[in-house]
């Protein structure tokens, strides 16, 4: 072992204490001084200690973005744990669906005494704790699949990434036909017309988890509403303006200088840089990067995804005169 070693080895008794301490600017520190030699590492503690700095560190970002609405979540919610994260998510999600299923039914007084008080804002402010809680499952689900525990399946990341370039094409062909069907009719009126692109609520066939609990999760997690309340899709188009239609390249984030997003396929811990076979990969398009990297989906999860649901929506209003 060189000296580079046993400054890396060094740092266990300290990532240990800050793991006990919770505190997260320690881990913050920590995890800034070490995470670009973790990969040097030949001790297995190390490297899964270095892993559960990344999950402390979601959850406490978690944990102080949540405080304020600390009286939302169920009694005892583990943020430190995915179950604890999960049943969270079941009990919120349920309620807002009004499911009629353990979780929803546990949570239902909860949220009641909550709506009494606040009315229907109650239901605006649950989404902004779903997301928050959709945020760290997935940031936990990444850390657990760290490139220090399991390599990315990279067929099923270009397998995907080929099945979302083909399906937003195809979205925008049809939003264009739709938008020069209508055109003649538009002189005098605003209009606005909307494509997104979106997962299916169907578990995969391939996910290895096919229980009732996954699949009410997938089934929420796909739902924009409920995951990135309301704000955000995998791909989306807007067509507002008559003279001003975007080109398909546009739409896909390609041009001359831009054409390849696979670089910035980092997870939301930026653990990717440690795989060098992610540099193999080619013609990675912005949707698989804005999936993974900024909406709230486990890239280990989505990669098995197959089947994803278009949307049109066309609204035109008569302008004041």
């Amino acid at each position: 072992m060189d000296k580079s070693d046993f400054k890396i080895e060094g740092y266990l008794p300290k990532i240990k204490e800050a793991l006990i301490s919770r505190d997260k600017n320690k881990i913050d520190a920590l995890i800034e001084k070490i995470r670009f030699q973790i990969s040097e590492s030949n001790t297995e503690e190390l490297k899964q200690a270095f892993i559960s700095l990344w999950k402390n560190w979601f959850s406490l970002c978690a944990a102080e973005e949540l405080e304020e609405y600390s009286e939302y979540l169920p009694d005892d919610t583990d943020l430190f744990s995915l179950k604890g994260v999960e049943d969270a998510i079941l009990m919120l999600a349920g309620v807002y669906e009004n499911e009629e299923d353990e979780y929803a039914i546990l949570y239902e007084p909860i949220f009641n005494k909550i709506k009494t008080r606040d009315g229907y804002e109650a239901y605006d402010t649950l989404l902004i704790v779903l997301n928050q809680l959709f945020k760290l499952r997935k940031n936990l689900i990444n850390s657990d699949h760290h490139p220090l525990n399991c390599k990315l399946r990279l067929d099923l990341v270009e397998r995907l990434n080929a099945l979302l370039m083909a399906k937003q094409k195809d979205l925008y062909n049809r939003a264009i036909e739709v938008f020069f069907a209508v055109k003649p009719y538009l002189k005098g009126r605003y209009f606005n017309l909307e494509a997104t692109l979106d997962f299916d609520e169907e578990l995969p066939e391939d996910f290895q988890d096919q229980s009732n609990r996954m699949k009410k999760l997938w089934k929420y997690m796909s739902n924009p509403e409920l995951n990135n309340r309301g704000e955000f899709s995998i791909a989306k188009l807007s067509i507002y303006d008559k003279e001003n239609i975007p080109s398909l390249n546009s739409f896909l984030y390609l041009s001359d200088y831009e054409d390849d997003w696979s670089h910035l396929l980092s997870g939301e811990c930026g653990c990717y840089y440690l795989l060098p076979e992610i540099q193999t990969l080619r013609n990675i398009g912005y949707a698989m990067h804005n999936l993974s990297d900024h909406l709230n989906y486990s890239i280990h999860e989505v990669i098995y995804a197959t089947k994803f649901k278009c949307e049109l929506n066309f609204e035109i209003k008569e302008m004041e005169l």
